[in-house]
C-alpha cells in the first residue's frame, strides 16, 4: 500500500456535504472557527466570488475548490463587474432540506453562484498532518487536464446533490470522503505545499519514512536506519529530512506512532500497553508519557472522550 493510502487509513477521514448554495445577486456568507478536527471547503461549480480569512483575500472562479486546513473563520462573497463587492440582499436567503442536503438560495435574475459546501472530519487529531498547512489552500481545476478527473468526482456530487435518489445521501458522503484524498494526492503532485508533512510525502526518496514507520511502528528507528532505507548517508539524510519537513526524523516517527496509537486507542479494545508496544514502546508507563506529551490528555483520557 502506498504511503498516501496508508496515511489516510491512519487519519480516517469523513466527508460531509452539508450545503447546496445557489445565490445571485448581492450574497455574502459568513463562516465562523470550525470545531478541532473540521476542516471546511467551498466547490465552485459555476459563478464566481470571493473569500475572505484574516488579511487574505482570493476571488474564486468556476471549478475552484477552497480548504480551511485549521478551520479558519472566513467569509464568502458575491463579486460584480470588475471584480467589485456587490451588497448583501436586504431579505433573508431561503433554504430547504432536500432529503440529502439544505438547499440555499437567493433569487435573482443576475448571474448565479454554484456552490458545495461541506467539511472534512478527521478521526485523529490530524496536527502533524496540518501544521504546516497555510489558513487556506486553493485548487484551480478550470481547464487543467490534470484535473480532469477531479472535475469528474465533483460533477457526480452535484448530480446527486441536485437529482436525490435513494442512496443519495450516503453516495455523497462516500464522494465528499473521497475527495479529500484526492486533493491531498493534488497537492502533493503540484508541490504547493513546499514544507511540512505534504512536503515529505511528495519527496520521491523521503517518503520511504512514512511508507516504513506506517508500516513497522513497532521497529526501533534510528536516524541511522531511516537514512538507510532512503539509501542515503546519515548526515545529507537528517539535513535534507529537517529541511522539507521541517521536523527531525524522530520527531516524525513520535507523531506518526502517536496517530496509529489514537485510531488503535478509539477503534479497538486494545490495553494501552498493548497499543504502545505495538508502537514501538518497550513499558506503558513510556507510552503513556509520549502520548500525553503529544495529545496532552492520557491514553485513558483520550479514549473516553472519544
Amino acid at each position: 500500500m502506498d504511503n498516501l493510502s496508508n496515511l489516510v487509513r491512519v487519519l480516517a477521514p469523513q466527508g460531509m456535504l452539508e450545503l447546496h448554495c445557489r445565490f445571485a445577486g448581492g450574497w455574502l456568507a459568513d463562516h465562523g472557527p470550525a470545531p478541532p478536527g473540521h476542516m471546511p471547503y467551498h466547490v465552485v461549480l459555476a459563478g464566481c466570488g470571493r473569500v475572505r480569512t484574516g488579511s487574505q483575500e482570493l476571488d474564486l472562479a468556476s471549478g475552484d475548490i477552497v480548504v480551511f486546513p485549521h478551520g479558519a473563520a472566513h467569509i464568502l462573497q458575491s463579486l460584480g463587474p470588475g471584480g467589485c463587492e456587490l451588497p448583501p440582499p436586504q431579505v433573508p436567503l431561503e433554504s430547504q432540506f432536500n432529503g440529502a442536503v439544505t438547499e440555499v438560495f437567493h433569487a435573482s435574475a443576475d448571474e448565479k453562484m454554484d456552490i458545495l459546501c461541506g467539511n472534512f472530519v478527521l478521526d485523529a487529531p490530524g496536527g502533524f498532518l496540518l501544521r504546516n498547512l497555510p489558513e487556506v489552500v486553493c485548487i484551480h481545476t478550470a481547464g487543467r487536464e490534470d484535473c480532469v478527473w477531479l472535475n469528474h468526482l465533483t460533477s457526480m456530487m452535484r448530480t446527486e446533490v441536485e437529482l436525490v435518489r435513494p442512496g443519495s445521501a450516503a453516495i455523497i458522503g462516500q464522494l465528499s470522503t473521497a475527495l479529500f484524498t484526492v486533493l491531498l494526492r493534488k497537492l502533493m503532485a503540484d508541490r504547493t505545499i513546499t514544507q511540512g508533512f505534504l512536503a515529505l510525502m511528495a519527496d520521491a526518496r523521503l517518503s520511504a519514512v512514512v511508507d516504513a514507520v506506517l508500516v513497522e511502528p513497532a521497529k526501533p528507528w534510528t536516524v541511522a536506519t531511516l537514512a538507510e532505507h532512503c539509501h542515503m548517508s546519515r548526515a545529507n539524510f537528517a539535513k535534507r529530512f529537517s529541511r522539507v519537513s521541517g521536523l527531525t526524523p524522530l520527531e516524525v516517527v513520535t507523531s506518526l506512532r502517536m496517530e496509529l496509537a489514537a485510531r488503535m486507542l478509539v477503534q479497538t479494545n486494545a490495553t494501552a500497553g498493548m497499543v504502545g508496544e505495538r508502537c514501538g514502546y518497550a513499558s506503558e508507563a513510556a507510552f503513556g508519557r509520549a502520548f500525553k506529551l503529544h495529545f496532552d490528555k492520557t491514553p485513558r483520557a483520550y479514549r473516553l472522550a472519544a
